[in-house]
């Protein structure tokens, strides 16, 4: 590719990123991108009437998504590529609010996944995710984004804290609770604000899932423009080129498949990620669809995980690997590992 085409190409990931501020939002947009070039949308409580040739997809609790093109002729094996829509943040708990001194009031929070505290400083931060809503059919959910910066978690001046460049140790129950604004008597509440946003009543919610995000841009920087910045790109990068691959490819006989899936953050157990019965669900229904023994399709395919890997830190090569070493900008990494933490083996 030309200089000229990474950079669009740089700026569609980076576009689906802001897009995407958790992972409820990834899915939403990945489901219609997929019903845009003709994807049909399949739900699990349903029967699936599948034909050869046909493009599906299927949604498991509204934050992972897998994505299938069936073959022309009988399906003889699976071909997956699989990432994750979840980034490591600040889950908002409920009750949230806490009043401080009579005057400021913020938002009990509690960390998602493995991240460096100090990034999440004095940024501009929203809120995003979904609610659970009463409806005249029982319940539904609804996504929610705070499209305008809201929050921010600051830090202490270095004169309150003179230890903070010396290795000082964040309490993330105390040092990462985030602002939310001045306690005026009248002041609208969180839950009211996530209602106003949701055109639900405060009455109506039955339940929430919802984070902060960094609303931070994306940038394209460097000499020649060879790098760029963004939240979240581990790993909605991975999601959005996987979905462009699956897009972009020409038929086959294995039913091609893009699967990206919630919770990866944090072991992958929960029922929709990548260690439930999702997957094995799906591929098992096509297989029956065809009246095929799913084993046998199975010993036959071949899934990559993507997600992103470490290059060689320019202020600290030491860490990386003495004969293997990652530089950004040079390709696609495979990675090994002896423990089989990654499965990959010679073959």
């Amino acid at each position: 590719m030309s200089n000229t085409e990474n950079i669009i190409l740089t700026n569609e990931i980076m576009n689906f990123i802001e897009k995407s501020p958790v992972c409820f939002q990834a899915v939403e947009n990945i489901s219609d991108i997929l019903l845009s070039k003709g994807y049909r949308r399949l739900y699990e409580s349903e029967a699936w009437d599948l034909k050869p040739g046909e493009k599906c997809f299927v949604v498991r609790n509204n934050s992972s998504v897998i994505g299938f093109k069936l073959p022309e002729n009988i399906p003889g094996s699976f071909m997956i590529i699989a990432s994750h829509s979840d980034s490591p943040t600040f889950k908002i708990k409920p009750n949230p609010e806490i009043v401080i001194e009579n005057n400021y009031i913020k938002l009990n929070v509690e960390k998602y996944g493995g991240m460096i505290y100090t990034s999440w400083l004095d940024k501009p931060l929203s809120v995003a995710g979904r609610i659970v809503v009463k409806s005249d059919s029982g319940v539904e959910t609804k996504c929610v984004n705070i499209d305008r910066d809201l929050l921010s978690i600051p830090s202490l001046a270095i004169h309150m804290n003179r230890e903070v460049n010396d290795g000082y140790k964040f309490n993330p129950q105390k040092d990462m609770l985030p602002l939310f604004g001045d306690s005026h008597n009248g002041h609208k509440s969180f839950i009211d604000l996530i209602a106003a946003e949701a055109e639900v009543t405060v009455e109506d919610i039955l339940g929430t899932d919802l984070f902060l995000y960094n609303r931070m841009k994306g940038s394209i920087w460097g000499r020649d423009s060879e790098y760029f910045s963004c939240p979240r790109i581990d790993n909605l990068e991975s999601a959005y080129l996987s979905l462009k691959a699956l897009l972009n490819s020409e038929s086959t006989a294995a039913v091609q498949m893009l699967c990206v899936f919630d919770n990866e953050e944090v072991g992958s157990v929960a029922a929709n990620a990548a260690d439930s019965s999702f997957v094995q669900d799906v591929l098992e229904r096509i297989a029956s669809s065809f009246q095929l023994d799913f084993k046998i399709l199975l010993a036959n395919s071949l899934l990559v995980s993507a997600d992103n890997a470490n290059a060689v830190h320019p202020n600290h090569p030491e860490k990386s690997d003495l004969t293997n070493m990652v530089y950004m900008n040079e390709g696609i990494v495979i990675k090994h590992q002896a423990g089989l933490k990654y499965t990959t083996d010679g073959l």
